[in-house]
């Protein structure tokens, strides 16, 4: 009892460094615990999803796997909560003999496993971990007294945390509910901000924290990483908000490290993604600054166009060449379609808005209604390394996101890729509401349009065959139905999208919008 006393005093006190002044009366609202991003707090299993129309293709055979944010308790602040960091869902649709079967389970992460032995949210988010973290979650972060004073006083000093205090306190911010692929041979799900876990892919129970042997142990490692459709080598990079804030990795493809560079950066940013192609990797270090002092604050990621942008390339394979970086506009990408040489410039299609979203949008409000955040739009940016121009050409029109390509093709030429987009009217219950076929070769874009009140999470796509020509295959989709407050499995020809569904399967719930997934053919 006495050191929880000392501790809830230590943590008042802690927590009038950069306090935000917001008003407690006032009831704001937060989109992100609303409709069908509100939380679904619960694990379910369903051994045979209703088939509501069309056929199920008996060659469909392996599971589609997709992860999300799904707060396991109601957050400390409601209102300073963020949408990137509820706790990991998994989703797994296993496709078997034209039937489907469906199961969702937690991510149980060491702070999942703190709340739920507490019964409750112990610590704050991304907008208020230091002001509202409980005194339970920093026992259980294993901080004393004392080091809650030192934290105190190297906060007034203008000093970080301690190194071995920041992988403690990361461990609270470990959500791990970004992405969910097979990786290494092991089915793992990754979040940008530390290692990766790994889970049964028949259970979806967690067999605990990977580390690519022990490399990632005390490094954050993002959530998309690129694996070359013809070795299998994996290349992926980490953050830090010390220097030189970003590394970069490539390991073989059964998981063992070939090599690391660290690579020098003005300041800390958000980087999510990247492009690699056949013999380059281009990171994106744009102005959405993660500095130690914005965390005292409840705008931990700030925009700060003056910072410039600019794009870092190296060689893929080759750890002794030296980087070139290529400044352009001030931008934000989340999202990659994809990558490739060509002659002397590198391509990268993505996802491009003309300020950061999600984050620092000013007024009142931390989360203000989605419809005023900037659109991302897809983009080809071509890099000309002779001379170090950026040119950008418009893809499409349509406001887009969570671009995705047949993964055969990763950082080669192609021809196909697809997305998520607002097409039409739309009731306001979700963002995207139709899936596009992106046809590089034929300059143009086709949809399948969902309604007004039918919205999609990423896609997938799962190819016919290994040998099957580029683009054979089936977009898998979860749509939530919001007239009905429910969501369907889509099967829909990946070629052919703007026809009907080749199946719509029932799900006997609603499954919250997510983030990213991954199919695994059955082995």
């Amino acid at each position: 009892m006495l050191y929880r006393a000392c501790v809830i005093a230590l943590s008042r006190i802690l927590s009038t460094l950069g306090r935000a002044q917001r008003a407690p009366e006032k009831a704001l609202q937060n989109p992100f615990l609303e409709g069908n991003y509100a939380p679904f707090r619960s694990e379910t299993e369903c051994g045979s999803l209703e088939l509501v129309s069309g056929e199920v293709p008996a060659a469909l055979a392996g599971t589609f796997y997709r992860i999300g944010p799904a707060p396991r308790f109601e957050p400390l602040d409601p209102v300073l909560y963020h949408w990137f960091e509820g706790d990991g869902m998994v989703d797994a649709f296993r496709f078997d003999g034209g039937r489907v079967a469906h199961r969702r389970r937690w991510v149980r992460t060491d702070k999942l496993r703190w709340e739920e032995q507490a019964g409750r949210a112990l610590f704050g988010g991304l907008r208020g971990f230091g002001r509202r973290t409980s005194a339970l979650g920093w026992k259980a972060l294993g901080f004393t007294p004392s080091e809650l004073i030192e934290l105190r006083v190297r906060g007034l000093l203008g000093l970080p945390p301690r190194e071995d205090q920041v992988r403690r306190i990361m461990r609270a911010h470990d959500r791990s509910n970004t992405n969910v692929l097979r990786l290494a041979g092991r089915l793992l799900t990754l979040v940008e901000s530390s290692a990766a876990h790994e889970i049964d892919p028949e259970t979806l129970a967690t067999r605990g924290r990977f580390t690519f042997g022990g490399v990632m142990e005390a490094r954050r490692m993002v959530a998309h990483p690129k694996v070359d459709p013809e070795t299998g080598d994996i290349y992926t990079f980490g953050t830090s908000p010390r220097p030189p804030h970003l590394t970069y990795y490539a390991f073989s493809a059964a998981g063992s490290l070939r090599f690391s560079r660290d690579i020098d950066v003005p300041f800390p940013a958000m980087m999510h993604d990247f492009g690699v192609t056949a013999t380059r990797a281009i990171l994106y270090h744009l102005p959405a600054t993660m500095r130690y002092e914005n965390f005292k604050s409840s705008t931990p990621v700030r925009w700060e166009p003056s910072e410039g942008a600019r794009l870092i390339v190296i060689p893929r394979d080759d750890p002794g060449a030296p980087a070139r970086t290529v400044d352009l506009p001030a931008c934000f990408v989340f999202h990659t379609m994809n990558a490739f040489d060509d002659g002397g410039s590198v391509v990268l299609d993505v996802v491009r808005y003309g300020r950061l979203p999600l984050f620092d949008l000013g007024g009142e409000n931390p989360n203000p209604p989605l419809t005023e955040n900037p659109e991302g739009r897809l983009t080809r940016l071509r890099i000309d390394l002779d001379n170090g121009a950026v040119s950008e050409t418009l893809l499409d029109e349509a406001p887009a996101e969570f671009p995705i390509v047949d993964p055969r093709f990763t950082a080669r030429p192609y021809r196909y890729g697809w997305m998520v987009c607002r097409r039409g009217d739309s009731d306001g219950r979700g963002h995207h509401n139709a899936i596009a076929l992106v046809d590089h070769l034929e300059r143009r874009a086709r949809y399948h349009e969902l309604g007004r009140s039918s919205f999609t999470s990423e896609p997938v796509f799962v190819p016919r065959g290994e040998g099957t020509p580029e683009g054979e295959g089936w977009l898998l989709a979860v749509v939530y139905r919001a007239e009905a407050d429910r969501s369907d499995l889509l099967v829909l020809d990946a070629l052919d999208i703007e026809r009907g569904p080749v199946a719509v399967l029932r799900c006997p719930h609603r499954i919250p919008y997510g983030f990213h997934g991954s199919w695994v053919a059955r082995g």
